[in-house]
């Protein structure tokens, strides 16, 4: 019985801990895109308006219906069977979400030469487009991308590299993300876009390309350094 108790407990965290995660990406993507809104047309922003509130209105549903198998399972915990195999079903998804297991299936690959010159926030800018035009994983140079990498930049010599997560970036960079080929595409290439820019302001031209099936890396987990999860004290039985 004491173990059936520890593994809802941990399954049950592990579900919190997602509710917080998709509401960080969400902030995180509208703070990066910010960044560039006034290069954009009026139409153009009208069009990224229209995608992040499509994006929003998901992600809302999403933690939805986290909090709803939250209190589902709160109140089933005693059918221990159907309880756990829930809970093992949505371990599973979660796991998807952050990462955590490799993913196959159909997407788009943007590939830079090294004669490009990429900054580290062109790199930012592409990823942030193609999760506001649908992606659900993306990749760079196998590097799995999740709500804690980090993309920049050091200099060796005279030179600067791009990294991610503090690992160097070989050229050709690749970028894979997984959806639908066609939105992901077009969610790059519009007039005024993102490509359209990187192509008129600074000549860089990447190839993208439409794929049926791509595969995706899972990504190498970083534990806490400081954060540590809270226990909850046991509430005391009340007298009626």
């Amino acid at each position: 019985m004491a173990s059936h108790k520890g593994w809802w407990q941990i399954c049950l965290t592990m579900v919190l801990l997602v509710l917080g995660l998709l509401l960080s990406l969400q902030f995180r993507t509208q703070r990066l895109l910010a960044n560039s809104l006034e290069f954009q047309k009026t139409e153009d922003l009208v069009a990224m308006w229209k995608k992040l509130s499509a994006k929003r209105i998901e992600l809302q549903q999403e933690v939805g219906q986290l909090e709803d198998q939250l209190r589902a399972l709160s109140s089933g915990y005693g059918q221990e069977g159907e309880a756990e195999a829930a809970l093992t079903k949505e371990l599973v998804r979660i796991k998807n979400h952050l990462g955590l297991t490799p993913v196959k299936g159909p997407g788009i690959t943007v590939t830079f030469t090294g004669d490009a010159p990429l900054l580290a926030q062109d790199l930012v800018d592409v990823v942030n487009e193609l999760w506001v035009s649908g992606a659900e994983a993306v990749a760079i140079n196998e590097h799995r991308i999740t709500v804690s990498t980090f993309i920049g930049d050091k200099e060796e010599g005279r030179s600067l590299y791009l990294t991610v997560n503090g690992q160097k970036l070989l050229y050709p960079i690749v970028i894979k993300a997984i959806g639908d080929p066609h939105t992901l595409e077009k969610g790059l290439t519009f007039t005024g876009g993102l490509i359209d820019n990187l192509s008129t302001l600074f000549n860089i031209r990447p190839n993208i390309k439409k794929h049926e099936e791509l595969q995706l890396p899972a990504s190498v987990p970083s534990g806490f350094k400081y954060a540590r999860p809270v226990k909850e004290e046991p509430k005391e039985a009340t007298r009626k």
